[in-house]
């Protein structure tokens, strides 16, 4: 009786949450879309779905909000990547070009593309510092992103968009070190 009772509410709270349930060609009809993808990994509902006009894809959150499931990218890319568990931004493409969108999960409604598609290629870093310049004074793991762009690395704030060095180095192995506090909320 007690493991029917469990059930019961657990399925009111997941029903609740989930406020309404689509077919897979309803959820195609209220998205105008052609096909949808299911982020198997995270297990937290997100998907990514493909405008049948444009061909771009979003990306989406089958928590629904006034019947409809909650956009977390807009259907304006050719490609994007499901975000990374615990990852402040994932990697959206147009026309073969790399850039980088806030995480709903972290920024809500302000989540938004920080970095234009304009990039070629790149790749994450995480440095440990101690915290001497900081209050307190912790050490602590500062999250960098270095992109290629005509062939050249360079380093930008993944929050702000902001090309933080020139392009100059032939390889993330030339790359000095970040001279620059990699802020965001």
């Amino acid at each position: 009786m007690k493991h029917l009772y469990l059930t019961i509410i657990i399925t009111f709270f997941a029903t609740s949450s989930y406020s309404q349930a689509f077919s897979g060609k309803e959820l195609l009809e209220k998205l105008n879309a052609d096909k949808i993808e299911m982020d198997t990994n995270n297990g937290d509902g997100v998907f990514k779905a493909r405008n049948k006009k444009t061909k771009k894809w979003g990306m989406y959150q089958s928590r629904y909000s006034n019947g409809s499931p909650i956009e977390i990218i807009p259907m304006k890319y050719d490609s994007i990547s499901y975000f990374p568990v615990n990852e402040k931004y994932t990697v959206v493409y147009n026309n073969g070009k790399i850039g980088f969108y806030l995480s709903y999960f972290d920024y809500e409604e302000d989540a938004k593309q920080t970095i234009a598609c304009l990039y070629d290629d790149y790749k994450k870093f995480s440095f440990k510092y101690s915290g001497k310049n900081r209050f307190p004074p912790i050490s602590y793991t500062e999250n960098y992103l270095a992109v290629k762009k005509n062939g050249k690395w360079g380093w930008v704030d993944w929050f702000t968009g902001e090309e933080k060095s020139a392009f100059i180095y032939k390889t993330t192995n030339d790359l000095p070190t970040p001279d620059y506090l990699q802020t965001w909320i």
